[in-house]
């Protein structure tokens, strides 16, 4: 009943004000990760689930798309069973908990013009196991044709998002061992729009 409730939304939206509907093309898009601690970094890829682009003018409009976070992966552990047991612990409880949080999900609100840098930043409210912040950051959106394709870097503080496992803001007494709050999202998201 709410995918359909959502999907006369967006029609209806589409045909009140000519916005174009565009729908990611998951094969073609791509969202990578990079963690730090003391000693080293960790990095890799999460698959997006689904993803619907609404763009007027080629203009973003809004835009909602929903990450599989079961599929997180580990790009620079070689060791099959060390890169196992890794990704694993992202997976857990200490992380991001992917039984009970399965999707983690992005929705972009606007679009705005720094005064300063020129650049176009994007606001967005990102949710992660449930909890939703906005943050905001650079964006560039290039189209060819009948594509659109949107290309960022995020910096997420997981602390406000509930994953608290070694932080050095929440266990100020935790030494050397600890893992910095802060982690970089990278994305290149390709959307088609089909008329």
């Amino acid at each position: 009943m709410k995918k359909t409730i959502a999907l006369i939304n967006t029609v209806l939206l589409s045909f009140l004000f000519s916005v174009d509907t565009y729908t990611v093309i998951q094969d073609s898009s791509r969202l990578e990760w990079i963690g730090s601690k003391v000693t080293g970094s960790h990095d890799g890829v999460i698959d997006f689930k689904s993803g619907t682009v609404m763009i007027k003018d080629k203009k973003l409009q809004s835009a909602e798309l929903v990450v599989d976070m079961k599929s997180i992966t580990c790009l620079d552990i070689k060791k099959k069973s060390s890169n196992e047991y890794f990704v694993d612990h992202l997976k857990s409880d200490d992380f991001f908990g992917v039984k009970k949080f399965p999707e983690a999900k992005i929705k972009f609100l606007s679009t705005e013009i720094d005064k300063e840098t020129g650049e176009t930043m994007l606001n967005c409210e990102l949710t992660i196991k449930e909890i939703t912040n906005k943050v905001k950051f650079p964006v560039t959106i290039t189209f060819d044709k009948n594509l659109a394709t949107a290309e960022g870097t995020m910096i997420v503080d997981r602390t406000k998002y509930g994953i608290k496992y070694k932080s050095k803001t929440i266990f100020p007494n935790i030494g050397d061992r600890f893992i910095y709050d802060d982690f970089t999202l990278t994305f290149k998201i390709v959307s088609e729009f089909k008329k």
